[in-house]
């Protein structure tokens, strides 16, 4: 080491110094000068989102920090160990990025916006050995330094910046998934796949069997749409009803193979025929009105009615014996304020575990009830509205009431294969509020806990937006005027082709 020239090792150690100052300047002042732009990309991070409010300020506000560091002949070591702990951060980061996130974001903006993530790993990889390089030649220079010491607190920064990062990808997971700040994952592979013209867009689903979507229409209710999906096409089957039962404009269709089902819960009536003959054969009549109705099986369907003891709207079973028997399931519909608008929502049936799910309209939750309709638990979508907010005026009847305004914070929901879908209507933290405009937002929950999933959008089709959906073998069903468009959910669901 008697050749080793200090001052020619002094230069090289002061220009990688300049280098990290002007790195650091450029990246902290590029991030505040699209402050939104890098708050959304923060937020919207398959690792760090959870703690993006804190990142967002602490990571520019340490890249100004160590700059000045740097630029001070006293602290410009502090400077250069701070350097290497926020670089190895950065690759550690991008090492989980690329090998174990659910996606790969977009780079981060600027100069650097050019590189792919394997180019920016490169890139701050030569960055760490610059700075070691650094670090390495000013322990030389010092008299009272050794190798051994040199590589503990080398080793040491290399190692608790790593973990760092480990922890706070944990522990965001964590918090997403379990006690969300309101903060969505969006899965980007999520696309749509195709689209079928239904030549309408008053239909709904009706029923599913394998391969086949059968469709009601609000409009023309003796007129089923059969969506076969291995032909992605529709056909229109006339439904015969005697001139003794011809029901309302009210009636919806259900479907339960073999039979179909015209349902008319406004008179308490419920037809049934055959799918093999289109003409109904069985009517049963009940005396209470009901709504929001779903079939178990063919003789029993879950559905909401007014129930005059406690002036609110309950679940009930309803048996199609020699009339329409009711069975009331009180209190499991939570009532906030009048009993009737707060407890609104969608009534939904998971086939694969044989549980219910009942989804407000106005709050942040869903139910979850066994076949029985007992209350296994409750959950909570991601939003922070847990109290309905709704503007109802008293009109001349008791116990009825006029809906002058609200919040509506779910649209819709299904539930199929262990999970819930969720149409959202509440936009979340570090959201691109042009993106919220212009797409609708399916969030997805868990059933087995009701932990969140993630979420995607859905994109308009000739101008029209998702109305209705339906979920079905991985696959999202959604009406967008007069199209039936399908997303294929496995990668969302992590499914393999």
């Amino acid at each position: 080491m008697r050749k080793f020239n200090k001052r020619v090792v002094q230069y090289l150690v002061k220009g990688i110094e300049y280098l990290f100052v002007v790195l650091w300047i450029y990246a902290a002042t590029a991030k505040l000068l699209d402050f939104e732009a890098f708050s959304i990309q923060l937020g919207q991070s398959p690792l760090l989102s959870a703690y993006a409010g804190i990142l967002v300020w602490l990571v520019p506000l340490s890249e100004y920090v160590l700059s000045t560091l740097l630029l001070i002949p006293k602290t410009k070591t502090i400077g250069l160990y701070g350097s290497l702990y926020l670089m190895t951060a950065f690759t550690t980061y991008i090492i989980i990025i690329l090998n174990y996130a659910d996606f790969v974001p977009c780079s981060c903006g600027g100069i650097l916006e050019a590189l792919s993530w394997t180019e920016h790993l490169l890139f701050n990889i030569a960055c760490i050995l610059l700075a070691l390089i650094a670090l390495l030649l000013i322990s030389k220079l010092a008299t009272d330094s050794s190798m051994t010491s040199f590589a503990w607190r080398t080793g040491g920064i290399l190692i608790l910046a790593a973990l760092s990062v480990v922890l706070l990808y944990s522990n965001s997971e964590q918090l997403i998934h379990h006690e969300n700040p309101f903060i969505r994952r969006y899965s980007h592979g999520v696309q749509q796949i195709k689209s079928i013209d239904l030549r309408s867009a008053s239909y709904y689903l009706a029923g599913l069997d394998i391969d086949t979507v059968y469709l009601g229409n609000f409009n023309t209710p003796l007129k089923m749409g059969i969506v076969y999906l291995n032909k992605d096409s529709l056909s229109i089957q006339n439904l015969e009803v005697s001139e003794a039962d011809l029901p309302s404009t009210a009636v919806q269709l259900r479907v339960r193979t073999p039979h179909f089902y015209l349902i008319d819960g406004q008179i308490s009536q419920v037809l049934q025929g055959n799918l093999n003959h289109w003409n109904t054969s069985k009517r049963w009549d009940g005396t209470r009105a009901f709504s929001n109705y779903a079939l178990i099986d063919a003789f029993n369907l879950i559905a909401r009615a007014f129930e005059p003891q406690t002036g609110q709207l309950e679940l009930v079973k309803i048996s199609l014996g020699d009339s329409l028997s009711v069975r009331f399931f009180t209190g499991v519909l939570q009532k906030q304020i009048d009993g009737y608008f707060d407890v609104d929502g969608h009534l939904s049936f998971n086939s694969n575990s044989g549980i219910w799910v009942y989804t407000y309209n106005y709050r942040n939750n869903f139910l979850v009830l066994d076949a029985n309709l007992n209350l296994e638990y409750t959950g909570h979508t991601l939003d922070t509205i847990t109290r309905a907010q709704l503007r109802i005026d008293s009109i001349s009847k008791p116990g009825q009431h006029k809906l002058l305004g609200s919040v509506l914070v779910n649209a819709g929901s299904y539930a199929s294969g262990g999970m819930l879908y969720v149409h959202s209507k509440v936009k979340g933290y570090y959201e691109p509020a042009k993106t919220w405009d212009q797409t609708e937002t399916i969030d997805v929950y868990d059933l087995k806990d009701g932990s969140y999933h993630s979420s995607f959008y859905v994109y308009p089709l000739k101008e029209q937006r998702l109305s209705r959906f339906f979920v079905s073998a991985g696959r999202f069903y959604g009406f967008l005027g007069d199209q039936l468009v399908i997303y294929d959910l496995n990668p969302l669901l992590n499914v393999t082709h």
